[in-house]
């Protein structure tokens, strides 16, 4: 990603353990559920629109001999930037298979009543 190129030492350490983390957590909570291809998706989507704000929050709050208050402040903005995306995301996937899921059973129901008009015509 070209956003780190200007972050160096431990600001972009910071930066690539965010977007480790953002990869991690993702797959292993969903990793059982959703293709490899949808969840690749999903993961550098997130990415990829958090890596801007991420930068400017390390940029801005980063510091050598941070506080304990500091990287409390520094990790709760950041970790707010990457949980909304995620939420939004997650929302939508939710929605989509909500809605997927009432069409299979509707299609279901009337694939069933088809089989049983098809099978007992000779009756």
């Amino acid at each position: 990603m070209e956003i780190m190129e200007s972050l160096e030492g431990t600001a972009k350490t910071i930066f690539d353990e965010v977007m480790d983390e953002i990869d991690e957590e993702i797959k292993e909570a969903l990793e059982d559920y959703i293709v490899e291809e949808k969840l690749k998706e999903i993961i550098t989507s997130i990415q990829e629109e958090t890596a801007g704000r991420i930068k400017e929050l390390v940029l801005e709050h980063y510091k050598k001999g941070m506080s304990a208050v500091q990287k409390l402040i520094l990790g709760e903005k950041v970790s707010r930037v990457v949980t909304a995306e995620t939420k939004k995301h997650l929302r939508n996937l939710s929605n989509t298979i909500l809605s997927r899921s009432f069409d299979l059973v509707d299609e279901l129901r009337n694939e069933i009543i088809g089989e049983v008009f098809e099978e007992t015509e000779d009756e």
